[in-house]
């Protein structure tokens, strides 16, 4: 517990002493697309995991997987989408790992809260002939701290 306390105090000093902001953005910008979906925590497979996603070089998504879409949020796991040029690339046993969104999204319940119905449903489209890996760093639904091994969360 004095450790926790020792490191709020380190950060918030950190981010206090840092400069407003600086030139140009940073990678971790533009992580704006919120998309929920359900079906990503073993321990819990009602639990909403909240994706912040963004396309980056190469033609790929990245999502950041959020325990919910609270300020103060834990980041529990991403999600790195590629196109199907990109998946058939892949050996057998590296496909295993991947999801096909047009399976995938009716399954999950997927929702995109911050858009329009019409918006949403333009989103969804535009990703159904895409794949997903998810990388579970640890599972809210099991544990409330991040404890376990860290793992593919392959989706039925």
């Amino acid at each position: 517990m004095k450790a926790q306390a020792v490191l709020t105090v380190l950060f918030t000093s950190i981010l206090a002493a840092s400069p407003v902001k600086a030139a140009g953005p940073k990678p971790a910008e533009g992580f704006s697309l919120h998309v929920d979906a359900k079906q990503h925590f073993p321990g819990n497979k009602d639990m909403i995991a909240h994706h912040y996603c963004k396309q980056v070089a190469g033609g790929m998504t990245q999502c950041l997987i959020f325990e919910s879409d609270n300020a103060d949020a834990r980041l529990v796991g991403a999600e790195v989408i590629v196109g199907p040029d990109v998946y058939g690339k892949f050996t057998d046993s590296e496909k295993t790992m991947w999801h096909y969104h047009r399976t995938e999204v009716p399954k999950v319940s997927a929702t995109l809260p911050d858009l329009s119905e019409e918006e949403g449903k333009k989103v969804v489209e535009s990703i159904l002939e895409t794949y997903g890996k998810v990388y579970l760093l640890w599972d809210p639904g099991k544990a409330d701290g991040p404890t376990g091994n860290p793992s593919v969360t392959l989706l039925e």
